[in-house]
Formats: C-alpha cells, sequence, structure tokens
C-alpha cells in the first residue's frame, strides 16, 4: 500500500462521516416535527487492498493480508416506529395508530404521503394540511357543502360526520413494498411502487384517532451520543489525513 491509498482512505473516512453528521444534524432539527422518523446511517466497507511481503515484513506462515480500503455510507434508513401521541384541542388533529399514511396531493394534484395529521379546513372547505396540501378524502358531500355547524366526529375508520351527516371518509395508505418509499422532503413520502389504499380494506393501515398529532420518534439523548461519536471519528480521521500528509512532505524532502 503506497502514501497515496492511505490518504484515499482517510478522505473516504471523512466523507462518510460528514453525511453522518449531516444525517444526525437533520434529526436534531425535526425533533419537533410531527410524524418525523427518525434516520439512520449504515455504513459500507470499500474493497480490501492486498499487501504482499514487499511492503511489509510477513512470516511464512502468515495467511493473505490484506488493509480495508476505507469507508462508504451504504444507504439510510428510517426507524418506522410509533411516535408518541399528544393530546390538541385541534378538531380536524389527527394520528395513525399503524402502518398507514396520509395522503396530499400539491397544487399539480400529485399524490404524497405524511404522518403529520395536523389538519385544517380552507376557506373554500377543504381539509388541507399545515402547508395548505389538500388532504386525500372520499367525499359523499362536496368538502365546500359540508355543514359548517355541528359536532365534528371522526372514526377510527377516518369517517368524517358534521352532525348527523357523513360526509365522507378520511382514506389512509401504505405502499405494497416498504422499498418503494422515497423521503422528498418536507416530512413528505413518494411512493414509486404499487400503493394500496383503505377504500375498499380496512386491513394493515391502523386506526386513527382525533384530538392527537404523533411526535416524531427522535430520541435527543441517542442522537447527541451519536453526533459526539461521529464527530470524533471525523476528527481521527482528519488526524490521520494530516499526518500522512506531513510524512508525504518530509519524504519529498529526501527526494529533491
Amino acid at each position: 500500500m503506497n502514501m497515496s491509498q492511505i490518504l484515499s482512505i482517510s478522505r473516504s473516512g471523512l466523507n462518510a462521516y460528514q453525511r453522518e453528521m449531516d444525517v444526525v444534524a437533520n434529526n436534531l432539527a425535526n425533533v419537533d416535527t410531527l410524524g418525523y422518523k427518525d434516520k439512520r446511517t449504515t455504513f459500507q466497507e470499500l474493497l480490501n487492498n492486498g499487501t504482499n511481503a514487499n511492503e511489509v515484513g510477513l512470516s511464512q506462515n502468515a495467511g493473505n493480508v490484506a488493509i480495508n480500503a476505507g469507508l462508504n455510507v451504504q444507504q439510510v434508513n428510517e426507524n418506522l416506529s410509533q411516535g408518541v401521541f399528544k393530546s390538541t384541542a385541534g378538531t380536524y388533529d389527527l394520528a395513525i395508530d399503524g402502518e398507514g399514511y396520509f395522503g396530499v396531493r400539491d397544487g399539480a394534484n400529485n399524490l404524497y404521503l405524511t404522518r403529520d395529521g395536523s389538519f385544517r379546513r380552507d376557506a373554500d372547505g377543504n381539509l388541507v394540511t399545515s402547508k395548505g396540501m389538500k388532504v386525500e378524502v372520499q367525499s359523499n358531500v362536496p368538502s365546500s357543502q359540508w355543514p359548517k355547524d355541528g359536532e365534528v366526529s371522526i372514526s377510527t375508520s377516518g369517517y368524517v360526520s358534521i352532525g348527523n351527516v357523513r360526509v365522507g371518509r378520511i382514506l389512509l395508505f401504505r405502499p405494497q413494498n416498504s422499498i418503494d418509499m422515497n423521503d422528498i422532503g418536507n416530512n413528505l413520502y413518494r411512493c414509486d411502487g404499487n400503493l394500496i389504499s383503505s377504500a375498499n380494506n380496512n386491513a394493515g393501515f391502523g386506526q386513527i384517532n382525533q384530538g392527537l398529532v404523533e411526535l416524531s420518534n427522535v430520541d435527543v439523548a441517542d442522537t447527541m451520543s451519536k453526533m459526539i461519536i461521529t464527530q470524533r471519528a471525523y476528527q481521527m480521521n482528519s488526524k490521520a489525513l494530516q499526518s500522512t500528509d506531513e510524512m508525504l512532505q518530509t519524504i519529498n524532502k529526501f527526494t529533491e
């Protein structure tokens, strides 16, 4: 192994731990984000560099020796565990106890999924998110014609009744295969595969709870520990890179 390979190992470590730090920092920034799911980084060992007797002293009984070529972030996974519920005074604040997601649509009518159930009704009577995206509702009565008076009741299956009138049903969704879920930011997900809805089947989506919201499942203490460990690992790789560079400078002086 030559000096340039040692530099490459340290550089791969710096890049991997910088990515890890970005993930950890994003988790901390979303501690108070409703329905947010904690992200976790998994690392991958890069291919090994073979070492021979010309590079290091090996005994006659030594087997094949190899030195790791560095580190890489393999993927960023999500911790999909249930977040704690918090009681609110919001009539349309909802939390899912189970694996389902709320469906919301943007201005271009694209369907996205979210666990953030802090909803409200806009000026046109539509049920929308805090950012104005329309919630996917199977309506019996057009939203603009929903009664303005009467107690709002939302069942665990998502049926919405105002007074004695059942006006519609809030649908839940889940991907047929969890690997088809892609986090696009802003607490939204896009499903690139088959998407199943609760329109014709209530099984496997969970129950809707009115007057509750789901909090982030980020464990602050655990995340802070990860941040400290990642910072130290980054510093060690930085120090190794610096030491290798100093050795190269010394070697260059002898070759001038």
